[in-house]
């Protein structure tokens, strides 16, 4: 990355991490002490990263350092401007001032990682000694003191000391630093293991509930043990899946055919699959005139439900009247295998296919059969036996199965509208009510309406308005005269795109730009001349990121975090829940002349929403699906809710 030479208060360095590049952009720094005792310093800036040193020329800075999380590193798009306030490297230093850095992580070819310099004194490199030709070398702690013994390094002992303190306690070198005493041993005392604290958490108003709403204790059989009066009694080698009790399925996976036999009087066919395991049956979509189709398709049978000892995989060929038996191939179920995970993938196989007597026919089918549990990796986007009624598998397959979403990052949009000029309208006979209207979407705000004897119009309002990424809608100005009452006629306007808004995490002052306003007619006759003539609004808008922006119930709010992701501090734990089941469920519609139920779970933490699958027809439903969140701020709300999937249709209503 190169610098701008006329710039002498910003040096760019780029650190190698891998195939990403971490860059920092060292902008500059205010406020420092006088190091000389003339009021004035000779500083510069060291970075340090994952054992990497780099250092800056001197300039007019300071020589503290200044340390960045590792998890606040964002690619170059998201990167603010932050000043960064001086730390001290000990009780009795006198410290003050801040860094303005940019750090970013980057990928592109083109920047070239940073040569790491050689350590050098900055007394000696400094311009009043450049005329000294010596040698720079690296000094060392033990370096300067050559009558000191040397000794074997002395054991340090560190026991899961948390974050914050490990920063605390971890001195920073430098070159000119005096030897520390290698005496020192750390240690911490060893962690004592003690028995789980049982915790009971109870309503507060559960005693004003009724019976039916209060809550319950329950004793369900987990992965990882059961629960038994708040406390958990291990049992079996506890998975990724611990908290939900364990579900085995039974799962095909439809891959492809080949060499499959002519059926039409074209000479082709129109193929799909059927899986047929007892009374439950899952169907492939069907390809018009091919003869070496690829579903790769997977469907679950809960293993609770199966009634037969084999199952049959048949192929048929879609039809107006009638469809047409083209082959099948049949499992036994007791030689299926089962897989647990993390073993890898079952690879899937040729089989051949056989007609209704048994012998082989032409055709092959690309199967792969197996038993596994929710933990597997196809779970997620298998078409379940109890998930959709037979034939609409398809169309509903994005309404009916498991789904995790993520919420955009939400942006507050700061519009400080500041004035307007050569604002002239089509009335020479009065004096014009001219406002400003700032639209995003549907978040509409305007100034007041002003009259002014010149062309000139002073608002100076500032509007904030929220946003979501990707930044798809612009942000439109227009400058509008009031010519009746609830009747405002255009005079100009311009589109603003957001993603070219400039980005901010702290208060500093972002620049007023101006703008050429377009007027509302087909063809504008003064953008076609040579000298072009515009009317012009002056404003200044920006993305502020230092902000919540709060799109929940103050009472339920699960995110604290402001936007910009540089701010973020660690996360303090993982949150995991696991949805067993569900009891007691009102019905919803009725299907068959009864009353039923297509319910699913949705919860929400953060910016993560997850979705369980639907499971049709019943008031009783078994998810035991289990999910994750970082937890950045324990003073926050996870929402859980039951709804009915309303896209499955009421039949026999």
């Amino acid at each position: 990355i190169s610098s701008d030479p006329s710039s002498p208060s910003t040096n760019y360095r780029v650190i190698n991490m891998s195939n990403l590049k971490l860059g920092v952009e060292v902008l500059g720094a205010h406020d420092l002490i006088s190091k000389d005792g003339q009021g004035s310093v000779s500083a510069y800036v060291e970075l340090r990263f994952d054992g990497q040193k780099f250092r800056t020329t001197i300039k007019e800075k300071d020589v503290n350092p200044v340390r960045l999380a590792g998890t606040s590193f964002v690619p170059y798009s998201d990167a603010v401007d932050l000043h960064y306030p001086l730390e001290k490297r000990g009780i009795f230093s006198r410290v003050k001032g801040e860094l303005g850095l940019k750090a970013f992580l980057t990928d592109d070819p083109s920047i070239r990682s940073s040569v790491p310099h050689p350590a050098f004194d900055p007394i000696l490199s400094s311009p009043a000694s450049s005329h000294a030709q010596q040698p720079q070398t690296e000094v060392t702690g033990s370096s300067l003191n050559p009558f000191q013994e040397s000794r074997p390094e002395p054991l340090r002992t560190f026991h899961h000391l948390p974050r914050e303190q490990q920063q605390q306690q971890q001195p920073y070198y430098s070159a000119a630093a005096p030897a520390f005493d290698q005496s020192v041993r750390y240690a911490t005392d060893e962690m004592k293991s003690e028995p789980p604290q049982v915790v009971r958490m109870f309503s507060s108003s559960s005693s004003q509930q009724p019976v039916d709403f209060q809550l319950k204790e329950t004793s369900p059989s987990l992965g990882g043990g059961r629960i038994i009066g708040g406390r958990m009694i291990p049992g079996e080698k506890a998975g990724a899946f611990d908290l939900v009790e364990k579900m085995e399925y039974l799962f095909v996976r439809v891959v492809k055919a080949r060499e499959l036999p002519a059926k039409d009087i074209t000479g082709s066919l129109d193929p799909y699959v059927e899986v047929r395991l007892g009374n439950y049956k899952g169907t492939t979509r069907h390809f018009e005139k091919n003869q070496h189709p690829e579903w790769n398709q997977v469907f679950a049978f809960a293993r609770e439900r199966v009634q037969a000892s084999f199952m049959e995989v048949v192929l048929k060929d879609k039809d107006l009247v009638k469809d047409d038996f083209v082959g099948l191939v049949r499992f036994d179920l007791n030689e299926v295998p089962t897989r647990v995970p993390p073993d890898s993938p079952l690879a899937p196989e040729w089989y051949r296919l056989e007609d209704k007597k048994g012998e082989k026919i032409k055709g092959e089918l690309m199967l792969a059969v197996w038993y596994g549990t929710q933990a597997d990796e196809s779970f997620a986007y298998a078409t379940h036996s109890d998930a959709v009624p037979a034939g609409d598998a398809h169309t509903l397959s994005n309404y009916i199965r498991a789904k995790v979403y993520h919420a955009p990052r939400l942006w507050n949009v700061r519009v400080n509208v500041i004035e307007a000029h050569d604002i002239f309208v089509s009335d020479k006979k009065r004096f014009p009510d001219v406002l400003c209207k700032a639209r995003i979407g549907g978040q509409l705000m305007k100034t007041k309406a002003i009259q002014s004897r010149t062309p000139n119009f002073l608002w100076n309002e500032e509007f904030m308005f929220v946003a979501a990424e990707p930044f798809e809608e612009d942000l439109i100005l227009s400058v509008e005269d009031r010519v009746a009452h609830n009747k405002d006629e255009e005079i100009g306007r311009v589109h603003i795109p957001l993603a070219a808004v400039e980005k901010r995490a702290d208060d500093r002052i972002i620049r007023s730009k101006w703008w050429n306003l377009k007027r509302p007619v087909a063809v504008d006759v003064d953008q076609l001349k040579e000298d072009k003539f515009s009317s012009k609004i002056h404003a200044r808008i920006c993305l502020d990121g230092g902000y919540h922006v709060l799109d929940e119930s103050t009472q339920y709010s699960s995110d604290l975090r402001p936007t910009a992701k540089q701010l973020w501090k660690p996360p303090i734990g993982l949150l995991e829940l696991g949805v067993l089941n569900a009891t007691g469920l009102h019905p919803m519609k009725t299907r068959e002349g009864k009353g039923t139920c297509d319910s699913y779970c949705v919860a929400k933490y953060g910016h993560k929403w997850v979705r369980t699958r639907t499971i049709v027809a019943n008031i009783s439903p078994r998810f035991n699906e289990q999910y994750t969140w970082d937890v950045y701020d324990h003073a926050t709300v996870l929402t859980v809710c039951v709804f009915d999937n309303c896209q499955l249709s009421e039949k026999d209503s």
